[in-house]
């Protein structure tokens, strides 16, 4: 929702690709502009260090209109976990719909085999453990790209 205050942008990230990857050499993610910056709004899937509630500041170059750097000005509580298609078969979309059941949202990318999911603060490790546990590794890699959870005892 949008009101005097909030408008939306799209911002749109410059990557390093090495040796083929990421597969894409820019990644958009919707933001809101708010007071003091821009608060991410989706899990990227492949801009390290960022997560859903994020606040930056972007330096947006003149020229093309991407951002090259930025800088957080406030973290979020929430985490991003990645994962990593390497095979097929495999139980991605049923993963990903377990993880929307215990409040978490996803972003697909699946002609790279890419996907993100946002973790807000209140779902419980345990429960994100439990639904990675259903992953074969040999099939799907996972990463952390961003873990702001507290651990659980």
């Amino acid at each position: 929702m949008n009101d005097a205050n909030h408008s939306v942008a799209s911002l749109t990230f410059a990557l390093d690709v090495e040796d083929g990857w990421p597969p894409v050499a820019a990644e958009s993610i919707p933001f809101d502009m708010v007071e003091d910056g821009y608060k991410c709004q989706k899990a990227p899937i492949y801009v390290k260090g960022l997560a859903v509630g994020d606040v930056i500041e972007p330096v947006i170059d003149n020229v093309n209109g991407m951002v090259f750097e930025w800088s957080h000005i406030r973290h979020s509580g929430h985490s991003t976990i990645w994962l990593l298609r390497l095979d097929s078969p495999n139980n991605i979309s049923e993963i990903l719909e377990q993880f929307r059941t215990i409040g978490c949202s996803t972003v697909e990318l699946a002609p790279f085999g890419s996907y993100s999911i946002d973790v807000p603060p209140q779902v419980s490790i345990g429960d994100v453990d439990q639904v990675l546990s259903h992953l074969n590794p040999d099939v799907v890699t996972t990463a952390f790209p961003v873990f702001r959870h507290i651990e659980e005892d």
